[in-house]
């Protein structure tokens, strides 16, 4: 028999590391405010509790504004090159922008150190590990072998894979500018590609994964920790309980986390009768080392 334990973020704060956007704002706000100014949703999330959400709109002409000097009419009468400088400055501004936030978050990740975290509970023999985090907690003060354990969104020592859920990308703020002025064709090409490049591609992480999260074979429970079960992970679970209808379900997290969580769970079709949700805070309890 199997348990499938699925890891949220709330692990990896539970057991010491700084891994909250809290932190991460903590750390890189001085650096990317300015870039985020440009995207809207980050206005009234001052501590960045929701980042990668806030990535999905995309004010261009606030960005389009402040990254280069439109030309005039009579410049480009004059020369094409004042159009063709134009879209190359809007183009590089954006690669900037995207590699900006990439890099920032990436070197956040990797910054952080997995020998600090405080181990506080044993895990039960015949687990399997989905994991949503990019650390190493796991295997490295846990003691699990990297087999067991599938990084759905990749991991530090490898690739990262972070973002918003929001449609296919493309979620832009702009205006009719690009039906005014369809000269600077590639300019709003370059600009509408933000929000794409900033998509959490997760039907495709799905489909790469589907073997694994389909092959544990039988398993009796699933056990929840320090996970939302926000709306871009939805899939990841829906599958989960599609492939395993029949098992019990312990969800684990914090304050208003338990109950907003096992709300998602029921939503999701787990029985009630079926899914225990407690506060994380029991597990050394419940699973003592």
């Amino acid at each position: 028999m199997t348990i499938l334990v699925i890891i949220g973020n709330g692990f990896d704060i539970q057991n010491g590391l700084p891994t909250s956007y809290r932190d991460f704002h903590k750390l890189y706000s001085s650096k990317l405010n300015d870039i985020l100014v440009h995207f809207p949703d980050f206005f009234d999330d001052q501590e960045w509790s929701y980042f990668e959400e806030n990535l999905a709109v995309f004010d261009e002409d606030n960005f389009r504004e402040t990254s280069a000097l439109e030309p005039s009419m009579d410049d480009m009468i004059e020369s094409s090159k004042y159009v063709n400088g134009y879209n190359d400055e809007i183009e590089e501004k954006v690669r900037e922008l995207v590699n900006d936030i990439h890099d920032s978050f990436k070197a956040w990740v990797k910054s952080i150190n997995v020998n600090k975290a405080l181990k506080f509970m044993a895990f039960p023999e015949g687990c399997k590990f989905i994991n949503f985090n990019y650390t190493p907690t796991l295997q490295q003060v846990y003691l699990v072998p990297d087999i067991n354990v599938l990084h759905i969104h990749g991991q530090v020592r490898g690739n990262i894979i972070f973002g918003h859920g929001a449609g296919n990308g493309n979620k832009a703020s702009s205006s009719s500018f690009n039906e005014n002025k369809p000269w600077f064709e590639e300019a709003n090409k370059s600009l509408a590609s933000v929000t794409d490049q900033l998509y959490k591609p997760v039907n495709e992480i799905l489909d790469n994964s589907r073997a694994s999260l389909e092959g544990y074979g039988n398993v009796s429970k699933v056990i929840v920790i320090g996970h939302s079960i926000n709306e871009i992970d939805v899939p990841y679970f829906k599958l989960i309980l599609d492939t395993y209808p029949d098992v019990t379900w312990e969800n684990w997290n914090y304050d208003e986390g338990i109950m907003e969580s096992h709300e998602n769970l029921l939503n999701l079709g787990v029985a009630e009768s079926k899914l225990n949700s407690s506060c994380s805070s029991g597990l050394n309890l419940a699973y003592p080392q």
